[in-house]
């Protein structure tokens, strides 16, 4: 999948920061002579430039919107949040390496860089979350959407004036049906669906009587059905 624009102008943005961080931070405080404070910060500096190009990398490829299940904010913003909060305490640590020990600046980054991670995992798995529920929310109105198309085509084919308007009136009471559908009702709305198509064959062959009687019988699996979908909420 291609990223999309505005990540790709990000990422480019975040390769200029990784770059002048790294020529401000060794021209300012130099190559040598310092403590392990002061590698353990530009490390785990590093690894702030590489997991917001991950995120960014998936941000393009899920949606620039992804969210996390608590704040609600979008990654673009924990990442935001997490480079500034990694650059301020690195630079802090740079410059009072010679009174920091390797614990003292080793745990606090852990903490942050574990922080970040969780939540940066956390809005994709929302993402997936949202996803799953809209596919589930898909197929379980699939069906009354499909009844719908058919009971409209009912009228269309109608030669009796009576007849064709009896149709309408039921496509009008399958459009304000419930659009949600339960697997508990499967066999009844697998018999409503045959009633409507056996009533489609009738009116095809103009067996007027026939197609009447269908269609009461439709009507009538139509209330039951969304009578037990109330039942069913």
């Amino acid at each position: 999948m291609k990223l999309n624009s505005k990540s790709t102008k990000l990422t480019a943005m975040g390769l200029i920061g990784l770059i002048t961080y790294n020529v401000l931070v060794f021209v300012i405080f130099g190559f040598e002579d310092h403590e392990a404070s002061f590698w353990t910060a530009y490390v785990f500096m590093m690894l702030a430039f590489g997991v917001t190009a991950v995120n960014l990398l998936a941000m393009g490829m899920n949606g620039m919107m992804v969210r996390d299940w608590l704040f609600g904010y979008p990654i673009i913003k924990h990442s935001a949040i997490y480079l500034v909060a990694e650059f301020i305490l690195s630079i802090i640590l740079a410059i009072f390496e010679e009174y920091v020990s390797f614990a003292l600046a080793f745990t606090p980054q852990l903490l942050l860089l574990a922080v970040h991670l969780i939540f940066a995992i956390s809005c994709f798995l929302s993402k997936q979350t949202i996803q799953e529920i809209k596919t589930k929310v898909d197929d379980k109105t699939r069906y009354i959407k499909l009844l719908r198309a058919d009971t409209e085509m009912l009228a269309s084919k109608c030669q009796n004036p009576a007849l064709k308007e009896e149709c309408k009136k039921f496509a009008e009471a399958v459009r304000f049906s419930d659009p949600m559908s339960n697997d508990a009702l499967f066999e009844l709305e697998k018999e409503l669906a045959l009633a409507v198509s056996d009533c489609d064959h009738a009116i095809s062959q103009q067996n007027d009587e026939e197609a009447f009687a269908l269609l009461k019988k439709a009507n009538l699996l139509l209330q039951e059905r969304n009578q037990k979908c109330k039942a069913l909420k």
